[in-house]
Formats: structure tokens, sequence, C-alpha cells
């Protein structure tokens, strides 16, 4: 009750706008209007107050650590499918029932038989709220609509991961570093002739070593099995960029240790 009761204030509180009488979220022919409607929100919705800290920190894991996870780290709308929204964690995707109320969307039985609520910013960025109190404590997740061209939301959060995480462009100091090296944010790294894909961890059982440090798999696209794991880890500024060997830790195959350094980056300023 007293989850609800704080729920209930934080919508009022923020959001004293929203009516109460209810529309239905299947008819296709309502009228145009900037509330929150399947037409408008169609598309992928990604988590990027979790990409923004992984941004911040340089690291997914000081980004869960330091904050919380997510619900979900990407939500999508199908207008042909309006009375359901998809909800995306990295591992598997669900989908789940939805009401419209003007800009106030309900995520009906989200875990529990509890609701976690979407409010819609139709008047500013264009952004959506997320409140979900169905863990105890209220939390508070800003959503932004994808512009990238991806066949669902898991591939959108990625997206907008991998470019808040290596956005820019990198160069291995020394005089003989060679051109520059990008890792696009759709998982292409350009210029470095041992790799050309990337894939970090973010979710399920990847983190093979742990809380110690984050893991990124490194592959070229034209060799079978050529799939490596590591370590990667920036500095305090976020400006040099390290990639460490990881090895199987006493035997277990399941976890690592972290060896040396092997790859060192900077990233270019300006």
């Amino acid at each position: 009750m007293k989850n609800t009761l704080l729920l209930g204030c934080i919508l009022a509180m923020f959001f004293a706008a929203c009516k109460q009488d209810s529309k239905g979220a299947g008819n296709q022919n309502e009228p145009e209007n900037n509330f929150a409607s399947p037409r408008l929100l169609a598309g992928h919705w990604v988590a990027i107050d979790f990409c923004s800290r992984a941004d911040q920190y340089g690291s997914v894991l000081d980004a869960m650590n330091n904050a919380h996870l997510p619900y979900a780290f990407a939500i999508s709308f199908d207008p042909n499918k309006p009375d359901s929204a998809i909800c995306h964690n990295g591992i598997e995707s669900w989908t789940l029932p939805v009401q419209f109320n003007d800009d106030t969307l309900e995520l009906k039985n989200a875990s529990q038989g509890k609701s976690v609520f979407l409010v819609y910013n139709s008047q500013g960025q264009k952004d959506i709220t997320m409140f979900d109190a169905t863990k105890g404590r209220a939390q508070l997740d800003r959503f932004i609509k994808s512009a990238a061209n991806t066949l669902n939301g898991t591939a959108a959060f990625t997206t907008a991961l991998n470019h808040n995480l290596f956005n820019g462009a990198f160069f291995a100091p020394g005089k003989n570093g060679g051109e520059n090296i990008q890792f696009t944010p759709g998982g292409f790294i350009l210029n470095w002739p041992l790799f050309d894909r990337y894939k970090v961890c973010y979710a399920g059982d990847c983190f093979v070593a742990g809380s110690e440090i984050d893991v990124i798999t490194l592959y070229r696209s034209d060799k079978e099995n050529s799939e490596q794991i590591f370590g990667f880890r920036y500095d305090e500024t976020n400006a040099n960029l390290e990639f460490y060997r990881l090895a199987p830790a006493g035997g277990d195959k399941s976890a690592y240790a972290v060896k040396e350094s092997v790859y060192k980056f900077s990233r270019k300023r300006g």
C-alpha cells in the first residue's frame, strides 16, 4: 500500500496535467494530438540514463553498481499491436499489456502483479520517464526514442550503449600508432587489423570476471571461431583505454582472472 501511495504521489507531483478519463489503446482512427499513442510512440525506446552513466564512468559495471538497473533496457511499441509493449533486458524479451491515459502509460503485470508506469513528455524533449515501484522504493529512468534503424529494442539499446562507451576516435600511443581506430555504435571496429567487430557485456553470464573488470568480445568477421574475450578499463579521465587478457581462474572455466594489459589506446581530443 505504501509503495502504491508513493508512486501515486510522484505521478501527481510531476505530471498533474494527466487526465482521469482512460482512452483505449486500440483505436487506430483516433484524432491526431500530442498525447502518447501507439502510432506516436512506434519504435524502440532505450534507457538513456543507464547509457549516460556508462559514459560517465566508462564502465557498464560501474553504471550498475553506482545506481540501479532499469526495469528494462529498451521498450518497443508497434502500432499494429496497440494493446501491448515489448520489453527487453538483454537476455530475453517479453510482452506486457499497456493502457494509455493521455501521456501516461501503464504496463500491467510487470512484476508480481504490479504495474510499471511510463509518462511521455509531449511538451519538452519528447522523452519517457519510467516509474518503477515493483521492487519497493520507486525508481526513475529516462528513455529516448532510438534513431538507429535496428530490428529490435535489444539492438537499439546496444547501439546507444556502444555510442556512449566508445564515442570518438582512438589511437595507439607512440610514433607508429597508425590510423585512428573507431568503435562504431553498430559494433564495428574500423582500422584495427586484428579485429573488426566487438560486443560489450551488459547482461547475462558474460561477466566472467565478476565485478573486477568490464568484459568485451573482440573478433574478426571473416574468420570462424575468432572470438576472444578481454577485460577493458578506462583511466580516471576516460581518455585512455586498455584491454586486458583474461584467463580461467583455478581451473574454473566459468570464472576468469584479470592478467596483463595487451592493448592500449588513447581517445583523440578535438
